[in-house]
C-alpha cells in the first residue's frame, strides 16, 4: 500500500495508480502527461508510458523533483501495487 502524502493531488494519482496497477485503464486518458508519467510509474506499468511514447527517463524528468520525491515518498517501500490483495488500496 502506498503510503499517503497529504497532497491531495498525489494521493488522488496514487490511488488511479492502485487501479491501473490491477490492469485496469480507466481514468488514465483523462490525465495530463506529466499525471500519466506520475501513474505509469506508480503503478509500475511501463506499457502505459509506451502509449505516451515516454521512456523512463523522460517521465522521470517530466513530473520533475518534486514529484519524484512523492514517488520515492508514497512507493519507496511498497512492493509491486499489482501483487496487492484485491481488498487493499485506499479509497
Amino acid at each position: 500500500m502506498f503510503k499517503p502524502t497529504g497532497n491531495g493531488q498525489i494521493d488522488h494519482l496514487n490511488t488511479i495508480a492502485m487501479r491501473l496497477a490491477k490492469g485496469a485503464n480507466d481514468g488514465f486518458g483523462v490525465l495530463s502527461t506529466g499525471e500519466k508519467c506520475y501513474v505509469a510509474l506508480a503503478s509500475n506499468r511501463l506499457d502505459l508510458l509506451q502509449s505516451i511514447d515516454y521512456t523512463i527517463a523522460e517521465a522521470i524528468a517530466r513530473i520533475g523533483q518534486d514529484w519524484v520525491e512523492y514517488l520515492l515518498l508514497s512507493w519507496q517501500y511498497a512492493g509491486n501495487p499489482a501483487n496487492y490483495a484485491e481488498t487493499d488500496g485506499a479509497d
